[in-house]
């Protein structure tokens, strides 16, 4: 590529640089430019936006726009704006004073295409809400109102934007080539369209199945799909399970028995039992005058009368909806994990207006049974577990469950629980649940997890919270003891480590830990003068030099930390509220527990991390990016402390025991990119759970330290990290423990239906297993 083959336009719009940048000798290449105002860099941005002006000059496929925003006023104190090719001298376009806005209207958002029908993007900025429309051949095919957030970071200061999600009409999975054009409410056309997309009816794998004989084609059809899966909305959850119904079940030999609480309602729960598949069953209503709590001497009847010959137990509220194989289901669960107490299975739930929305489980997760009594409410317990749960005084769905880790260790060397004792997830939504107070519930979750603590002598604060789906408890335990190593990585940018560090003084007591500031070649006299302030109030400044490899550099902070536990910590962190440090270290107490995340948010108010889902792309993605702070999440897990497969890196507790056993971070295989995602996994491949607390929130300014991942060198570096990740761990990715084979797997979990749903066999949390990988590979 030469600057003679390139060209490229700069100008102003309003508060924004636009412009575009095309190479002649390579049409399809997406240039990454850099602007400078004054002389001094202003912002990286790749090249990518479609202009319709560009299509029509002939200008490759019309996609190699751009847009800058400078932060507020910049524009008007400049001399002149200059385009550069990123990371070279070479100067693309030039405006000099007097700087004027061109006529042309700014980026009106954007669009782009997830896989399958579904459409997302992002509306203009001051746009509080509207509509998108999605037009194919001119005709509107499909519209939605944008109720969902994105965070936007181009120069300026860091905003929210309104977000939408457009799924295009099922007509369209034909396996042939479409394009979409996408306006806003006022006709104007989003940056992205037309957007091209492709999808195949219950994905391409199926497609190429039913249409042809084609096995050779299979491995590669199945590949695209976990790369590129398609996704349902959630208002589909009606006709979604009457395509993907599980198969008739085989008939069982032992009836199974059926314990609805409260008898509202009842008798449909009652009608739709006689549709039950595979198995005899009977039931019994117990009255109750607490929500989910139910007289013990009645259940105990039961059991010994009635039920003497059922060895399943299946618990409900009154007025439980049951799929046909429901009952079956949950029996066969527990007949395939003959150690496991209960079996709990997923559900929807019935809105205000009748509406019916989809409740997608992960494997068990301790930690959200305690804040939100998750399974509880609809699951099938073994007899001689619930005897004897009813003997020690459980009086509640909550207590049955909570009863199965009463004797769980509340100290000693750090191990797993034993596995095979946990409770199992059986995927698929096998009842509607009917609509229930969650305040309503709160009481008898407290009593249960206050017993539970009782019965394993460990002290905890129990609070009562609002939950919106489901009951909530705050769950404060008393902080695991022990001097915490803060290690901060920097190069420079005083501008941001200071503030992290002040917020470390403001909200944490940090007189029994020791902050080590890890300094990767700075060279900014401001910055040296900072480092010998920090020496002055006795924190350390550890060098690190060479390249920079953020795995080494942690590493190396590692080796010379004289913690008990290490916090890694971005120095682009801002801490928030008291407490936060204090609220990790008392998830660690828990012997079972590696690591523990927090939550972070965008300057803009949206959440960056949520924790990590493995599997989104055939990759490892932040949950929750749509969700703006506030957000409960889906099915109230931003509410709730809860377990995923990994959590990232920019603050994460772990004991520095476990740091050292595992080698540290791979320097090697993943010196930027999910360092912390491998690390999290060896954790969890030891049996150690990872633990995601919204109770620690602080704030992140992402990658404002070393940019984004845009550059042609950075994006390299990324993608090798991503194939390392896909080769070491790639079982890991497409069955993440934590996230249910029910949800969609493209770029943003938690969002949507998997079309199609992925395996859904009973399972317990598991342990990942990392593939060796030789070197070259």
């Amino acid at each position: 590529m030469s600057e003679h083959t390139i060209t490229a336009t700069l100008f102003l719009s309003g508060p924004q640089v636009a412009g575009h940048a095309f190479d002649r000798e390579n049409p399809f290449r997406r240039l990454v430019v850099e602007l400078l105002l004054d002389g001094r860099p202003a912002g990286l941005a790749r090249a990518e936006f479609f202009d319709p002006d560009l299509a029509r000059d002939g200008q490759g496929d019309g996609c190699h726009g751009f847009v800058f925003t400078p932060p507020p006023g910049a524009l008007a104190q400049a001399k002149n704006l200059e385009l550069r090719l990123a990371n070279t001298d070479v100067a693309l376009a030039r405006l000099d004073a007097p700087l004027a806005a061109a006529d042309k209207p700014g980026p009106r958002g954007e669009a782009r295409w997830l896989g399958g029908l579904r459409l997302n993007g992002w509306l203009a900025e001051g746009v509080s809400d509207g509509f998108v429309r999605a037009l194919v051949d001119g005709k509107v095919v499909a519209q939605a109102r944008a109720g969902s957030w994105a965070h936007l970071d181009d120069g300026a200061a860091p905003r929210p934007r309104r977000a939408f999600d457009l799924f295009l009409p099922e007509t369209f999975a034909d396996g042939r080539a479409h394009q979409a054009q996408v306006i806003d409410d006022s006709g104007q056309e989003l940056l992205g369209s037309p957007v091209f997309f492709v999808a195949f009816a219950d994905g391409l794998a199926r497609f190429i199945r039913d249409g042809a004989d084609l096995e050779s084609q299979r491995l590669r059809a199945e590949f695209f799909d976990e790369v590129m899966p398609q996704a349902l909305p959630f208002s589909a959850i009606g006709a979604w399970k009457e395509r993907f119904a599980p198969p008739p079940r085989p008939a069982r030999e032992a009836p199974v028995a059926v314990v609805l609480i409260g008898e509202t309602d009842a008798q449909d729960s009652l009608a739709t039992l006689e549709a039950q598949q595979g198995c005899d069953w009977l039931a019994a209503v117990l009255d109750t005058r607490e929500a989910a709590r139910f007289d013990i001497a009645s259940l105990t009847q039961f059991l010994d009368q009635d039920a003497s010959a059922c060895d399943a137990i299946v618990f409900a509220l009154g007025g439980t909806v049951f799929e046909p194989g429901a009952l079956s289901l949950l029996a066969e669960a527990l007949d395939k994990f003959p150690s496991a107490p209960w079996a709990y299975a997923d559900f929807s739930l019935t809105g205000a207006d009748g509406s019916e929305w989809a409740v997608a489980h992960g494997a068990f997760d301790y930690e959200r049974l305690l804040e939100q009594g998750a399974g509880a409410l609809f699951f099938a317990a073994r007899r001689d577990f619930l005897r004897a749960a009813l003997q020690a005084g459980a009086d509640s769905l909550f207590r049955i469950c909570t009863f199965a880790f009463d004797r769980r260790r509340t100290r000693g060397p750090r191990q797993s629980a034993p596995l095979d004792a946990m409770p199992v997830h059986v995927p698929g939504f096998l009842a509607r649940l009917p609509r229930f107070d969650a305040r309503a519930l709160t009481p008898a979750l407290m009593r249960a997890v206050k017993s539970h603590f009782d019965a394993r002598h460990a002290p905890a604060r129990i609070d009562a919270a609002a939950g919106f789906a489901f009951p909530r408890l705050r769950l404060t335990r008393l902080p695991a003891s022990g001097k915490v190593s803060i290690l901060i990585p920097t190069r420079d940018r005083v501008d941001l480590l200071k503030p992290c560090i002040d917020s470390l003084f403001a909200t944490a007591d940090l007189g029994a830990h020791e902050i080590i500031v890890l300094d990767n070649e700075s060279s900014a006299p401001e910055t040296l003068t900072y480092f010998e302030e920090l020496s002055a109030r006795g924190l350390r400044v550890f060098r690190v030099g060479g390249a920079f490899n953020f795995s080494r550099i942690i590493n190396a902070g590692a080796a010379v930390a004289t913690g008990q536990y290490l916090l890694l910590l971005n120095n682009d962190i801002e801490a928030l509220h008291k407490g936060w440090l204090e609220e990790m270290l008392g998830r660690m107490i828990e012997p079972d527990v590696g690591a523990v995340g927090a939550h972070l948010l965008w300057p803009s108010g949206v959440v960056q991390h949520g924790g990590v889902t493995l599997g989104p792309r055939l990759a490892a993605a932040h949950a929750f990016n749509d969700r703006i702070d506030g957000d409960p999440g889906y099915a109230d897990l931003l509410l709730a402390a809860h377990e995923c497969s990994a959590a990232t890196a920019a603050c994460l507790l772990t004991e520095k025991r476990l740091f050292d056993a595992a080698g540290g971070f791979d320097a090697l295989n993943f010196p930027v990119n999910f360092n912390d995602v491998d690390y999290c996994l060896k954790l969890r491949a030891q049996g150690l759970r990872v633990v995601q607390t919204p109770h620690a929130r602080l704030l992140h300014r992402e990658s404002a330290s070393r940019g984004r991942d845009e550059a042609p060198d950075k994006a390299k570096r990324m993608q090798r990290e991503l194939r390392n990740l896909r080769a070491a761990w790639g079982e890991a990715l497409v069955a993440d423990p934590g996230y249910s084979p029910l949800l969609s797997l493209d770029p943003i979990p938690w969002s949507a239906l998997a079309w199609p749903p992925r395996a859904s066999a009973p399972r317990q949390p598991g342990f990942p297993s990392r593939r060796a990988v030789p070197l070259g590979f």
